[in-house]
């Protein structure tokens, strides 16, 4: 009897044990099937959101702006930007007369001289004409960035971090088949080492150097960014390589790498002056030892773009808090960039002292040693880095010179930067930079004098680009246009699409 029941107890115990085994087999095979739709949902979106990536939405209704083959302004005042100073006879242009043809500037008059017959004219009603700015370090993540810049004045943008889809805006560009700036687009960054960012080109070995900047020639990106983390054999390797393909070489200065033997390969310009504390100084907020390599730089004709609008944001983050964040204005930034620029300044609210004293420490000396390489009269570059920390494209251009003002560097200084020596730069001086016979028709006119109010650069009254004309009603409508954002959807394809093709 006890047999029986034993095996009757062995059965029953065998048959929950079974019981249990497909009860977890059916459990693994919902979850492994859940997991396996959702693997299969995310590459899903993934890949469609790569494949749309390519495509640009967004086109006006209706084209802005009006072509005008032949214009003239009258009643105009030029600020002449190849001027030495502020103080210079030739500092302003007065009472003159602006012929443009075809995109071209063909003659400035006195105004006293008759308008000849065929031009269309534009009274300036004694308003103020300079050339059109130029942003030499921004990050664009729209198309319609492009047209929030020419909106505020900006007529060429240097875009410091290049992806597939610049080349494509670039020659929407050109063709004009989309109102906005100029776009001059940098490589993928070419980077190296352990403290390196997942969308820069990471190199281990100076042919890797050798290849990537071949194939960046091939596909047509204007110039090499660089990054801090290359050493010595790579960084040569850079700069041989791209000036065997005619290219030129910007970016962050590589910290391992001494000042003076960077400043003898003749980079086309060293990007922040955030970067002279990072590196050169060693993180040292030394304003004397700044003014020693201000003067190498000076000695080496060498270029820095000084770029303190994001930074300036962290700053007044670490001390305002989110009293500042509620101040910034509300214009309309990539949704995806924008959240990042969130997580960015958020950060800094409310940190702790330490992080406090070296933010505000760190930024006074930034705003000091812009000074200092101003007096040693280094080659200054505006920029912004526009992308990072809640900046918009177009208006914090304005803001950065703003800034450079308030540091006691005259307008007309500041302007230069953005205009002839931008254009120097971009080895385009013949081309763009200033306004002069011969040279694309390519200025900004606004109703006060910008050297003694640089605030009415806020307020453009007309743009030209080229042969198109844009009025008041006009600028607001390229501002309308760069307000309409790509979406995260969008944008992570593009970013996703960057990240196979670097």
């Amino acid at each position: 009897m006890f047999s029986y029941l034993n095996q009757q107890l062995i059965s029953l115990l065998c048959r929950v044990h079974q019981s249990k085994n497909e009860m977890v087999k059916k459990i693994f095979r919902i979850v492994l099937k859940t997991l396996l739709g959702i693997i299969a949902a995310i590459i899903l979106f993934l890949v469609s959101s790569m494949l749309i990536s390519k495509y640009d939405f967004g086109d006006p209704s209706e084209e802005i702006g009006e072509r005008v083959s032949k214009l003239a302004f009258t009643h105009v005042n030029i600020v002449n930007v190849e001027a030495d100073s502020t103080e210079a006879p030739g500092a302003l242009i007065k009472n003159a007369k602006i012929l443009l043809e075809e995109g071209k500037i063909v003659q400035i008059l006195p105004d006293s001289v008759e308008t000849p017959k065929g031009y269309r004219e534009i009274d300036a009603k004694g308003g103020f004409a300079l050339p059109g700015l130029m942003d030499m370090h921004t990050h664009i993540f729209d198309r319609s960035d492009l047209a929030m810049y020419l909106g505020h004045g900006v007529t060429t943008v240097r875009n410091m971090m290049g992806f597939p889809m610049h080349l494509r805006w670039r020659q929407q560009m050109e063709l004009g088949s989309y109102p906005g700036s100029r776009l001059i687009t940098a490589s993928p960054t070419i980077n190296s080492g352990n403290d390196t960012g997942p969308f820069h080109k990471n190199i281990d070995t100076p042919e890797e150097a050798v290849e990537a900047i071949t194939d960046y020639k091939e596909k047509g990106y204007d110039f090499i960014k660089i990054y801090d983390g290359l050493n010595y054999d790579q960084f040569t390797a850079v700069m041989q390589t791209a000036n065997a393909n005619d290219l030129y070489v910007a970016g962050h200065p590589p910290h391992g790498i001494g000042i003076d033997t960077l400043l003898s390969f003749n980079l086309n310009s060293f990007e922040h002056i955030e970067e002279i504390v990072q590196g050169p100084l060693e993180y040292e907020l030394s304003v004397p030892k700044g003014r020693k390599i201000a003067q190498k730089f000076k000695a080496a004709n060498a270029r820095l773009t000084i770029t303190m609008s994001p930074f300036r944001n962290i700053y007044r983050t670490t001390v305002e808090g989110d009293d500042f964040l509620s101040s910034l204005p509300e214009e309309k930034i990539n949704p995806f960039i924008e959240f990042i620029g969130q997580k960015q300044l958020q950060q800094w609210v409310n940190c702790n002292k330490g992080t406090y004293d070296w933010n505000v420490g760190k930024y006074k000396c930034m705003a000091l040693l812009t000074q200092v390489f101003h007096e040693e009269d280094v080659n200054l570059l505006l920029g912004t880095d526009t992308g990072p920390s809640l900046t918009v494209p177009g208006l914090t251009l304005l803001d950065e010179i703003k800034i450079l003002n308030d540091l006691d560097i005259p307008v007309l200084d500041i302007i230069k930067s953005g205009t002839i020596e931008a254009a120097k730069a971009l080895q385009m001086d013949d081309e763009i930079g200033s306004i002069a016979i011969g040279k694309q028709a390519e200025m900004v006119i606004v109703k006060d004098n910008p050297l003694t109010d640089m605030n009415t650069l806020y307020n453009p009254v007309s743009i030209v680009k080229g042969e198109t004309l844009y009025l008041e009603p006009d600028i607001e409508e390229l501002k309308g246009l760069g307000r309409q954002k790509s979406n995260v959807y969008l944008t992570l394809g593009r970013f996703l699409n960057h990240l196979i093709s670097k």
